[in-house]
């Protein structure tokens, strides 16, 4: 199974809302959002290439909980988050994407305990 990778942008204030989400759409990109512990303040708006979401996850709608590879650019930084595909909006008449939810789930720790050392006799 080949790995889904997806590059991603993180949307300005300007760009949440509906209105800015159709210009997005009119632009070529997908509005989505990342979520989980791992992310910074807890979710972050994140835009995607239409084309390249199409190519990745397929042009039909894909089933959730799909492991896909998130580089989102944050400024001058890129941030990878192993995220599972949460949520699909599909547009039934333009058989096209509108919105995405990526969740990023918590890594399982092994919680190593220290061996307590038995007191000398």
């Amino acid at each position: 199974m080949t790995e889904r990778v997806l590059t991603a942008w993180v949307r300005s204030c300007h760009e949440i809302g509906t209105r800015p989400s159709r210009w997005l759409r009119r632009q070529g990109f997908i509005p989505a959002v990342v979520y989980g512990k791992s992310v910074p303040n807890g979710n972050l708006p994140i835009k995607l290439v239409a084309s390249e979401v199409r190519k990745v996850l397929g042009p039909t709608i894909p089933e959730l909980k799909t492991p896909v590879r998130l580089r989102v650019h944050m400024g001058d930084d890129v941030l990878e988050f192993d995220t599972v595909l949460q949520e699909v909006q599909w547009d039934p008449m333009r058989l096209d994407y509108r919105h995405l939810d990526f969740f990023v789930p918590a890594v399982a720790e092994e919680k190593a305990q220290p061996e307590e050392l038995a007191p000398a006799a």
